[in-house]
């Protein structure tokens, strides 16, 4: 098995998983390879890495188990937003017009993890907000071994000694959001976002974290994420994984302009694939390689679904829809939602047509799923459409 894992982590665990077939380097196969990666250019850390594959064949088995015994999917990712709080405010992101009152207590995060555990959940995406905010989130991640979290920051609260924590973590992937060179990061995040993320790449580079970068691609800066010269800078600052994430237009002030149009989107995903070829990292595109050839959603608890501060289960952080909440019967009850399973059933919510996320695309007809189902929306939304 080590020796598939070597020479193809892609295709060694391209596979189906909840039902949902997770295509080309999706979440899973990214996470795993990434691990190989890490085993492969740190020798010293081999013993970990190779308990870190044992704990996740086992959570595959008691994920099947549980998946047998609820007669639906557990979800292999679960994203996780502690807080909506952020000491930024970029335009166009989701978590904009969120509600910050009523977070999940350090106690509920816990049980959270635990249960996710138990489940047989693979990964954790640790998003927001930013989730450095909360003091109490590098010790409860760092409780879960079972669990591999992502952590997505803006790096501007990487500290050293976060850094060096994040360093000697087994179980944390950190990853730097950034939106390519000083002009694109500062416009639309804030006068020095650039410098502060560099920095903290720079930090979690010297304390010898396995970290990565994330950017949202948008019309505005798709040529400059896209770029060789952006690329090797990260690869310079240590970065061993990568993710582009496709800018959805939502929250209370969405930027429709920075939509890609079907042209752009076409040849930004023939960049990242050439890029892939010829980059010394890992590098995942969104929604593309979730989505794969049937141009399918795995979000609504197929093969992930998002937790609000607040405890509220969302098919995806894009919708601030829902019906349940972790407060009331934990995760194994989200998982057994009949208003996910009604989203996982319908012949159009999951699949795209022009925009980067499907359920946010086809918000009009979640909602009319929402109102028959008695959902609603969650998190103290204002401002969005729906």
């Amino acid at each position: 098995m080590l020796t598939e894992w070597r020479r193809s982590p892609d295709r060694a665990f391209r596979h189906r998983a909840g039902g949902a077939r997770v295509h080309g380097v999706g979440v899973e196969a990214l996470v795993r390879s990434a691990l190989v990666r890490w085993m492969l250019t740190r020798p010293r850390r081999v013993v970990f890495v190779v308990r870190v594959m044992l704990r996740a064949w086992v959570a595959k088995r008691r994920r099947e188990r549980w998946q047998r015994r609820i007669n639906g999917p557990i979800p292999l990712v679960v994203a996780v937003s502690p807080t909506m709080r952020c000491n930024y405010d970029c335009a166009g992101c989701y978590s904009r017009g969120r509600g910050t009152d009523d977070e999940l207590a350090t106690e509920e995060l816990d049980a959270l993890f635990g249960e996710a555990e138990e489940l047989g959940v693979v990964a954790v995406v640790v998003t927001g907000g930013e989730p450095l905010l909360r003091d109490d989130i590098l010790g409860l991640m760092a409780r879960h071994t079972r669990l591999l979290f992502i952590l997505i920051t803006n790096g501007s609260l990487v500290d050293r000694e976060t850094a060096r924590s994040l360093g000697r973590s087994n179980n944390v992937v950190p990853v730097v959001s950034i939106e390519g060179f000083p002009a694109d990061t500062d416009g639309r995040r804030r006068p020095g976002a650039h410098e502060a993320a560099v920095l903290a790449m720079g930090r979690l580079r010297d304390a010898g974290a396995f970290f990565g970068f994330a950017a949202t691609n948008s019309a505005e800066n798709t040529r400059s994420v896209g770029s060789d010269e952006f690329v090797d800078q990260m690869v310079e600052l240590g970065c061993a994984v990568g993710f582009f994430i496709e800018y959805v237009p939502c929250g209370p002030n969405p930027e429709w302009s920075w939509v890609l149009d079907e042209g752009a989107r076409a040849a930004f995903r023939a960049r990242v694939l050439e890029l892939r070829r010829t980059k010394p990292l890992l590098l995942s595109q969104f929604p593309h390689d979730e989505y794969g050839e049937s141009n399918r959603c795995s979000a609504a608890g197929e093969t992930s679904l998002h937790i609000g501060p607040e405890g509220d289960v969302e098919p995806c952080p894009f919708v601030a829809v829902g019906r349940d909440n972790v407060r009331e019967g934990g995760l194994r009850a989200a998982c057994e939602s009949e208003f996910l399973r009604a989203v996982r059933e319908s012949p159009v919510l999951l699949c795209r047509e022009r925009l980067g996320c499907a359920l946010f695309e086809h918000r009009d007809e979640l909602m009319a799923v929402r109102e028959s189902l008695g959902a609603c929306s969650t998190g103290g939304t204002r401002g969005s459409r729906g």
